[in-house]
C-alpha cells in the first residue's frame, strides 16, 4: 500500500515539470537584442537601429523562412500614421528603412505562406 502512495506522490510532483515544458512555446528572450512579442505559437523580435528596423519571426521557437512571408508594419504616433512593407532579408529576418522617432505604437502584421492568414504583434514604444 505504501508503495502505491509513493508512486502516486512522485507522479504528482513531476507532472508540473512536464506541463511547464510542454506549454513553453516561442522565444521569450531576445536573440538579436530587440524586443520580443509572443502571439500564440509565433514570436516576433523587433529591433530599431537609427532609421532602420529589423524584425525576426519564429514559430514555436524555430525560425521561419522570411522569403515565404510578408511583413507590414503599421506605425502610429503624433501626427503620423502609415503602413510600411518591410522586405525579407535573409533566413527569418525582415529589414527595411523606417524611422521610429515619435512613434508610440507599432503593429507587426505577418502574412503567412497561404497569403490569407495573418499574425499581428503589438508593440507600445
Amino acid at each position: 500500500m505504501r508503495k502505491h502512495y509513493l508512486l502516486l506522490l512522485s507522479a504528482l510532483l513531476t507532472t508540473p515539470l512536464v506541463i511547464n515544458q510542454a506549454m513553453a512555446h516561442g522565444n521569450t528572450e531576445p536573440v538579436h537584442g530587440g524586443v520580443v512579442k509572443i502571439v500564440g505559437e509565433y514570436s516576433f523580435e523587433m529591433k530599431a537601429q537609427g532609421k532602420e528596423v529589423s524584425v525576426w519571426v519564429f514559430y514555436d521557437g524555430e525560425p521561419l523562412n522570411a522569403s515565404d512571408l510578408q511583413l507590414r508594419l503599421k506605425v502610429k504616433g503624433k501626427g503620423r500614421k502609415e503602413v510600411v512593407t518591410i522586405p525579407a532579408r535573409e533566413a527569418n529576418e525582415f529589414t527595411g528603412p523606417l524611422d521610429l522617432a515619435g512613434i508610440e505604437q507599432v503593429l507587426a502584421m505577418l502574412t503567412l505562406e497561404d497569403g490569407v492568414s495573418k499574425i499581428v504583434g503589438k508593440y507600445k514604444l
